[in-house]
């Protein structure tokens, strides 16, 4: 038996003052080598070089079964932590259980308070009418929201989400099944899944309002209202947070919806969640030294995601004006991104958590509008609200977008590619802070850099790109050629036979709309250029 006898002097005290859950942690898994994985969690690992591993392989059935046997009742079981939740009924039976040589430790379940979102004062934003409409969709007043983020140019150019799957991890989706601003995606087939995992049920379609103003801002379709920043893709619905108990949550919900959704081969999932500190129970709270990024369980799950090939996306808190003002778990993930909330300006939010993590990275990540931002209301009209808790799945939405968009020009694009272009695309990457992160975002722009890999890799240079009214183009062999532009429809908008060296200047496009355009030669090859 291992020397745990500092852990028994201690037991009876915490299990009196705590609620009464343990992580049993094993030694190995070595009675199972099968696995449990989608078609498409197979699919997404091989696209983007994942191998199975050690991870991914069950907890070892005769392990549980041997705790099972005691009568605890078993919560969650976690084969990427190789470890169960239990619910005890006495300190008895955690000694037994640490008696096992197959048990490498036990630990308790901890319980954080969650940073909430604040209904605005006002139901309705009112916003200059002719940025409403653009040339496909009516966004109503939810057009600042996607539009600051370069999201109405991405929707624009066709891409919309399709094909891409998102988990949402909430504390409910009360009247989803019914609202009318949801109905595009019903009839879609587009909400694939739904699990409760606090009440291991199926109904999630209760209980808290706040999922369904998360899901609303990126599947949401109410034509001259709100129009979602991902309305063609797929949704999971998963309940991991109990709303109902003083906003307690329990981090293996967490742990047991992300294993889900990897298994289900989600590619993005959206935790508009963050968790901070207990202020009346400090056995269970968590210290800032925590966030940085190996302590939490929660943030362990999160990064395990993201190993997996998903992309996490989590609000960044709402502690930015109160005694915590730090990120929370599992923001504080080096793979998680993070979202801090502006207003409709650019302005960060008092409210928004700041960075950086206890260890000095930089946090949040990006942000995006999450004050007064447009949502779905119970009465099947729109509302404005406040928090990170709608900054982080304006940002899961269009990630979506651009994540279609990549996958449309490269077939080698994974989780952290798309992570890194969204950061790297914010207008202040070069000199990020603690407050706006990396800074706002602009997802056209980074699906035009991804476009312009190509004739990077190529030895093609065009410049400046974007181009006002000229624009030249270098490193060409050939002598003379046919050149060709193409809007983002496929129209030819100019056409003209040239005789060049290496040098081109393009000076007869002054008059063509601002927009994405593609040029090419002999119709060979395809270069990205836009028109400012």
């Amino acid at each position: 038996m291992r020397n745990l006898l500092i852990f028994f002097y201690c037991i009876s005290a915490i299990l009196s003052a705590q609620s009464n859950s343990w992580w049993i942690y094993f030694d190995d898994k070595s009675c199972d080598n099968s696995i449990n994985l989608s078609e498409r969690s197979i699919e997404r690992r091989i696209k983007q070089n994942i191998k199975i591993d050690i991870h991914d392989y069950p907890i070892c059935a005769n392990y549980i079964d041997s705790i099972n046997i005691l009568g605890v009742e078993i919560r969650n079981r976690s084969r990427w932590l190789n470890a169960i939740s239990i619910n005890p009924t006495s300190s008895n039976i955690l000694e037994v259980i640490s008696s096992y040589e197959f048990v490498e430790k036990i630990q308790p379940v901890k319980k954080m308070i969650h940073n909430d979102y604040d209904v605005a004062d006002e139901n309705i934003i009112h916003y200059n009418n002719q940025f409403r409409k653009t040339n496909n969709l009516a966004y109503g007043s939810s057009f600042n929201q996607i539009d600051m983020l370069g999201g109405v140019d991405l929707h624009n150019a066709g891409f919309l989400g399709n094909g891409i799957l998102i988990a949402v991890f909430d504390a409910g989706f009360s009247s989803v099944e019914t609202l009318p601003i949801f109905t595009n995606l019903w009839e879609s087939d587009k909400i694939i899944d739904w699990f409760d995992f606090v009440d291991n049920d199926n109904n999630v379609f209760g209980g808290s309002f706040h999922g369904t103003m998360v899901l609303s801002t990126m599947g949401g379709y109410m034509s001259d209202s709100l129009i979602g920043t991902a309305p063609e893709a797929s949704y999971m619905l998963f309940r991991t947070e109990d709303s109902t108990s003083e906003t307690l949550i329990e981090e293996d919900n967490w742990a047991a919806a992300a294993e889900y959704a990897d298994s289900a081969g989600v590619d993005i999932i959206n935790s508009s969640l963050g968790y901070t500190i207990l202020y009346d129970d400090t056995l269970n709270s968590h210290s800032y030294f925590e966030m940085d990024g190996n302590s939490t369980i929660i943030t362990n799950a999160a990064d395990f995601a993201a190993s997996r090939g998903i992309l996490v996306v989590n609000s960044a808190g709402n502690s930015g004006s109160n005694n915590w003002y730090y990120i929370g778990a599992p923001a504080d993930g080096d793979s998680v991104l993070a979202v801090g909330a502006v207003n409709n300006f650019g302005t960060i939010a008092s409210f928004s958590s700041r960075g950086p993590s206890y260890d000095g990275r930089i946090k949040p990540n990006v942000c995006a509008q999450g004050v007064s931002a447009v949502v779905a209301d119970l009465d099947s009209t729109i509302r404005v609200a406040n928090g990170t808790s709608f900054s982080a799945p304006i940002i899961s939405g269009l990630a979506a977008c651009l994540w279609e968009a990549m996958l449309d020009n490269l077939s080698d694009i994974d989780n952290m590619t798309i992570f890194h272009a969204i950061q790297q695309s914010a207008h202040i990457f070069d000199n990020p802070n603690d407050s706006l992160g990396y800074g706002i975002p602009n997802f056209y722009q980074a699906y035009v850099n991804s476009l312009n890999l190509e004739h990077n890799i190529n030895n093609v240079n065009i410049y400046p790109n974007p181009f006002i009214d000229v624009f030249s183009i270098d490193n060409l062999c050939n002598t003379e050629s046919q050149i060709h532009v193409f809007n983002f429809m496929g129209a030819l908008v100019f056409s003209k036979f040239i005789k060049y060296e290496n040098h081109l200047i393009i000076n007869e496009l002054s008059d063509i709309s601002p927009g994405l355009y593609f040029l090419t030669f002999n119709l060979e090859k395809f270069y990205p250029i836009i028109k400012k």
